[in-house]
């Protein structure tokens, strides 16, 4: 994709926001793609188990496929081809029960890169079940802060694909059987 948009950076140089030097860095910074982030949907059936698997074996795996080497030396991976360390796995430390996750590549880079095949299908297999939902980080975190009730009407002016509106539902139902 083409990331550059010259009205863009006037709009925003002219606000003054940065100073001249650090404006190369700016523009680097907003390119970068986001990693990808999921998180477990915590009132589906299956939650444990998927928690589980991903603790057990997907980390595992991914963990030990760096350490073997896979498309560059010990503990590396090929990028845009740039040797870099290889991040795995991680639970959001701030989300509950570990359902938050989050790896440091875009969802472009874990279709490419070897050592994520097994993740990547792992991640299109129970996204299609419902049982993991792709989400920005970003777009986990207003629900913590709604303390939405079950009375409380909500209008959800973002709501495509509907996400957060169910992570809202899952969070009001969360223990209730």
């Amino acid at each position: 994709f083409e990331l550059e948009n010259a009205d863009f950076e006037e709009y925003y140089k002219a606000q003054n926001i940065l100073k001249e030097e650090e404006w190369g860095e700016f523009l680097a910074i907003l390119k970068k793609q986001l990693p990808a982030t999921f998180r477990i949907n915590g009132s589906g059936k299956f939650a444990d188990s998927i928690r589980d698997k991903l603790k057990k074996e997907i980390a595992g795996k991914l963990e030990n496929a760096a350490e073997l080497g896979d498309q560059a030396t010990k503990n590396k991976v090929v990028i845009d081809g740039k040797e870099e360390d290889f991040e795995p796995l991680k639970p959001l430390a701030w989300y509950p029960d570990e359902n938050g996750r989050q790896i440091q590549y875009s969802r472009n880079q874990i279709r490419k890169l070897g050592v994520l095949k097994e993740f990547h299908e792992f991640l299109k297999r129970e996204t299609e079940a419902g049982n993991i939902t792709r989400q920005e980080t970003a777009s986990m975190i207003p629900p913590f802060f709604l303390d939405v009730k079950p009375t409380s009407t909500v209008l959800d002016t973002c709501a495509a694909p509907g996400s957060k509106t169910f992570q809202l539902l899952e969070m009001l139902h969360a223990g209730a059987g």
